[in-house]
């Protein structure tokens, strides 16, 4: 293997020498330098345009690096060196006919050379906002021209915008101002830029990253003048990234330049229905253009993403009118008439019932609905703009072609987005016909136009880290795309720190594309590699191509494979061995090494099992479920137990004082939960926020949904009680979560003591659009999802946070405590037994019911102060001879105090309690303690005889527990105290009977005893064989111990009194 790259290496050398000497042919007698000398003039023209100066400057700066010749740049030859013709100009003797979007010409003679292409220079047209104040003065004269409050396109033009040095390209000798500039546009044409980079390239000149890093030159004192004649092409008219220059900044602008890559203003792609529409006052106008989901229309202030309903005429009318509006006041030759993102669902309006397509494959569920709409808006503007286009994307919903159309109308622009998909998280690409290969087919047999193509290349801003080095897959895709398509537009994470953050990984994407867009079917992407990492990498080039050939065949697998990730790392480290880190060389790996970080942590994270967390299991299909927050539908009502479950105290794992229960349903490609949220009788729960996206959500009841998918991790969705969601993508980066919009739909009911929630989510494999929807596969028992779902219930008095898997934690956010979630059989998943945190302590120290257990939880590092409280109070109760000391250290006041009056009746001072607490205003202790306080109260007043404080504090206890053994002790005192002191025998049933109702199995100390207490009570009315048939659920031949003893005599004494009951009838 090594041998094999050393061969290839030794063939990038040899293949760079040998373009130095095609420049280098003939023993020329002109030179453009010659031993450091300068030997030719740069000539442009008297009035040159931008990017001409730009040009003569790039030449100037780089053969001067090159040479050390700096060239004078003049505006007529001087007869006396070399001519560099740059641009068009009267002296040139090329002309730039014939030379469209960025193609170029090399042309020279026996003492000149002509570098030329287009140099048009892009005026917007107006209005146009010149910065982003100004965008409300250009929208309002847009709104003069078109009479309505229709959105103005490309608001933010302004920022394609550079300011460069106003001395640049200049004639040798030109005045230049104090603070003179010069503006170029990204949206300038470039040929003769083009031209120049392409003859430096043939010196041996790469550009593979922004600034002087990435930048690699020969060092030649010596230029000559070869003799060259050549016309390049680009091999598709777009080349565009979603660079805006002047976020982007001088050296990431004059990279993208120097790749040949293309913008074009005229084009418009990207949905054209949203500017249009998302404004208030069009929808003040006409909220019947927007779509109808569950009775609801779909419109949201500042929200890009409102639908609208394609069977609306007047809709209809006013897009063409507005379509013919922009081709007649701004430049564009292609309009587009694609639908607001995150398009799922067809509108639920009478007009648009039956039009959807839901027997097709997701992707084309509106396929016929949507095109049907374009087609009938570009037949329209043939006839007033015939050598326009109407675009669309093919996408989401509407990624496969209609049915219902045989053929578009010639004017139709198709642009598909993921045409190419070179680098798909979840592995294949698409299967049937959602693949690229049959999509790019399938849409030529509709069109005769050539396609477009859009792609989303991993978002690092948005968490992907994954070293997906793919330049195999990047030119595979563009070759299988030249001859049929017209270029593409691709979007990745871009910023004004593109030049540092996350560079390592997206340089490679940018660069191998960018170049891939050039040359034909003879640009070889395994010689650029080669190439690359001879010369960007130098001593560590062996290594770095082993690096990134181990990369491409396995990045898929190495966010759930640790062997594949850690291969991936070790060679990486070989290939820092062999190079001085304060070297270029070692700079350069740094940027890659920087990247890595994530992948790092991955492999940690994937060398730690998780510890015991619950799992979901989904059982068949759901089905009919209607989202009304009701959860009365009949899936719900037989929902499988496996789908089911309840939550937790989050922090400790116990049972909280208020529960929630929840259950989970899959239908086609919709996850579906049904939650219930307990609530204190009468008290409505607390909803902060007034729409959705409003993050004073968190400031009351929640309920939260964290989903980490096989394919992405991970999302969290938080529902309001009345029914407002803040979605988020808790993989992007800082400021971009909220960007993503689960696409939910949600439905909430408030009771008298409960309130629920109901929510469909949809999902989708399709990663083209990863700010909507939650994007992975089903999921399986080899690749299941892990979620957790939580609920905050927030009030003056306290704070209870719950979930389905406690995290041990203050927080929620704690993926490795997710719950499996999977469909298919019963299956236990390895767990790591040697995961700990205050949860899983504070369970096996309940099992183990040793105070010294729960002393030991008490000094973990980062506990919480509740976490503190609750470990020392199980230790108080288990530990009476030092209980009085562990309670002290108790920082919890209210804790403190209910462990102090558990020790007191413990050690039988009843009267103790009463004396301490007679006065202790409860009902200002946390609601979550406050069941606590009035039962052991209570317990000290019904030990004492006194019945009725005993009863007001035993009932004021009910409504505060819930954790079965607490409870049913509470009903037990509560029905003893009625029993003996208040001689109240129908409350003492109704007491007993609330410990046992509806029990098939009795097995608990508090059951057996409500039995014996219910049987005594029968037995006094008389009611014998009842009183039998009670103590008879106790099932007392299987019983073993006290309680079978207990129960026997039960039995004996009723006999007796039954006996005895016989015999007075008798006398009687």
């Amino acid at each position: 293997m090594k041998f094999v790259l050393a061969c290839l290496a030794c063939f990038a050398c040899f293949a760079l020498k040998l373009l130095q000497a095609d420049v280098a042919v003939d023993a020329a007698e002109s030179f453009i330098a010659r031993e450091g000398q300068p030997q030719a003039e740069i000539i442009i023209d008297e009035n040159p345009t931008r990017m001409q100066r730009v040009a003569a400057h790039e030449f100037r700066m780089q053969i001067e690096k090159i040479s050390g010749a700096r060239l004078p740049i003049v505006t007529a030859p001087s007869g006396q060196r070399v001519k560099i013709f740059i641009g068009t100009s009267e002296h040139n003797p090329i002309t730039a006919d014939g030379l469209k979007n960025g193609a170029y010409r090399i042309t020279t003679g026996s003492d000149w050379m002509a570098l030329i292409g287009d140099d048009s220079e892009f005026t917007p047209g107006e209005p146009f906002a010149k910065n982003n104040g100004d965008i409300p003065r250009a929208q309002a004269e847009w709104e003069k021209i078109i009479g309505a409050p229709y959105g103005m396109p490309a608001r933010g033009l302004y920022k394609n915008r550079l300011r460069l040095p106003g001395d640049i390209g200049k004639p040798d000798g030109a005045i230049t101002q104090p603070k003179e500039t010069l503006d170029i546009w990204g949206l300038d044409e470039r040929g003769s830029f083009n031209a120049v980079c392409g003859y430096l390239r043939k010196l041996g000149a790469r550009w593979y990253l922004p600034g002087e890093l990435g930048e690699v030159l020969p060092t030649m004192a010596t230029i000559p003048l070869s003799q060259i004649d050549e016309t390049v092409q680009p091999d598709f008219p777009l080349r565009q990234f979603n660079f805006r220059f002047s976020t982007a900044g001088p050296e990431t602008s004059m990279w993208v330049m120097r790749l040949g890559l293309r913008n074009d203003e005229r084009l418009q792609i990207a949905h054209g229905i949203s500017t249009m529409t998302n404004h208030q006052a069009v929808f003040d106008a006409h909220p019947d253009w927007f779509a109808i989901y569950g009775g609801k229309t779909d419109f949201k202030p500042g929200d890009s993403k409102c639908q609208v309903c394609y069977s609306n005429e007047e809709l209809f009318d006013e897009t063409v009118r507005w379509a013919r509006a922009l081709l007649d006041t701004y430049n564009f030759e292609t309009v587009s008439i694609m639908p607001p993102d995150g398009y799922t669902a067809i509108c639920q309006c009478e007009k648009c019932k039956g039009k959807d397509s839901p027997e097709r494959n997701e992707r084309g569920l509106l396929s016929d609905h949507v095109w049907d709409f374009v087609n009938r808006v570009a037949k329209e503007i043939a006839k007033s703009h015939p050598k326009a286009k109407v675009l669309n994307c093919a996408y989401g919903v509407y990624t496969l072609p209609p049915l219902n159309i045989d053929k578009l109308e010639p004017n139709v622009q198709v642009c598909i987005v993921g045409g190419r998909r070179p680098i798909n998280k979840s592995g294949a690409k698409g299967q049937g016909e959602s693949s690229p290969e049959a999509l790019r087919a399938a849409w030529l047999k509709k069109t005769d136009n050539p396609l477009l193509n859009f792609e989303n290349y991993p978002f690092t801003d948005r968490g992907w880290y994954l070293p997906s080095f793919a330049a195999g897959s990047i030119a595979d895709s563009i070759h299988a795309t030249k001859g049929i398509s017209a270029g593409e537009d691709i979007w990745l994470s871009v910023s004004r720190d593109f030049g540092n953050k996350d560079i390592g990984l997206n340089h490679f994407l940018v660069y191998f594309t960018a170049r891939m867009y050039w040359g034909g079917r003879d640009a070889h992407v395994d010689a650029m590699m080669r190439e690359y990492c001879t010369l960007f990498y130098g001593p560590a080039e062996y290594e770095m191509l082993a690096f990134f050939a181990y990369c491409e065949a396995n990045w898929i697998e190495m966010d759930q494979n640790k062997a594949k990730a850690d291969e991936a790392l070790t060679l990486f480290d070989k290939a820092k061995k062999q190079v001085d880190s304060a070297s270029v060389y070692g700079k350069r790996l740094a940027l890659i090494d920087d990247y890595l970080k994530g992948l790092r942590m991955k492999t940690q994270q994937l060398g730690q099992k998780r510890g015991p967390v619950p799992k979901v299991r989904l059982v068949g299909d759901a089905y009919d479920i209607v989202i009304d927050g009701k959860l009365d539908d009949e899936y719900w009502q037989n929902c499988p137990a496996a789908a089911t479950g309840r939550f937790r105290e989050l922090q400790t794992g116990r049972t909280p004082t208020f529960e929630t229960s929840f259950k989970a349903g899959w239908q086609g490609g919709n996850l579906y939960f049904a939650i219930r949220c307990d609530e204190h009788p009468g008290e409505k729960p607390v909803s902060s926020s007034t729409h959705d996206d409003d993050q004073a959500i968190w400031h009351g009841d929640a309920i939260e949904i964290h989903l980490a998918t096989e394919t992405h991790s991970y999302y969290q969705i938080a529902i309001s009680p009345t029914g407002h969601i803040v979605d988020l993508d808790r993989a992007a980066s800082k400021g971009q979560s909220l960007s993503w919009d689960s696409k939910a739909e949600v439905g909430t009911h408030i009771a008298d003591d409960h309130w629920t929630v109901e929510i469909r989510l949809p999902v989708t494999a399709d990663e083209n659009d990863p700010l909507n929807q939650v994007i992975g596969r089903h999921p399986t028992q080899s690749l299941p999802w892990h979620i957790n779902l939580c609920r905050q219930r927030i009030r003056d008095d306290g704070l209870e946070l719950s979930a389905l898997s406690p995290t041990g934690t203050t927080g929620f956010h704690v993926p490795m405590k997710f719950a499996h979630f999977y469909d298919g059989r019963s299956h236990q998943f390895d767990s790591n037994s040697d995961a700990t945190d205050f949860a899983i302590g504070f369970s096996r120290a309940t099992q183990q019911r040793k105070a010294v257990a729960f002393l030991e939880l008490s000094e973990m590092e980062k506990i919480s102060d509740l976490q503190k409280s609750v470990a020392l109070e199980q230790a108080a109760l288990l530990d009476k001879a030092n209980a009085e000391s562990i309670i002290d250290r108790m920082p919890i006041a209210s804790v403190k105090k209910a462990a102090q009056m558990q020790h007191l009746l413990a050690t039988g001072k009843a009267s103790e309690v009463i004396a301490q607490f007679a006065d202790e205003d409860l009902k200002s202790w946390p609601f979550w303690k406050r069941g606590d306080g009035f039962y052991l109260r209570g317990r000290a007043y019904y030990i004492l005889k006194e019945g009725t404080k005993a009863e007001a504090d035993l009932t004021q206890a009910l409504p505060w527990t819930s954790e079965r053994r607490s409870r049913e002790s509470l009903l037990l005192t509560l029905a003893l105290n009625r029993e003996t002191n208040m001689a109240d025998d129908d409350g003492a049933l109704e007491g007993f009977m609330g410990i046992v109702a509806g029990r098939e199995r009795i097995g608990g100390a508090g059951e057996y005893a409500a039995l014996q207490g219910i049987a005594r009570i029968q037995s006094r009315r008389g009611q014998y064989a009842e009183a039998l048939n009670t103590l008879n659920r106790a099932d007392p031949d299987r019983l073993q111990g006290t309680w079978r003893v207990n129960i026997l005599r039960s039995i004996e004494e009723v006999r007796s009194a039954q006996r005895d009951s016989m015999k007075n009838r008798e006398i009687d």
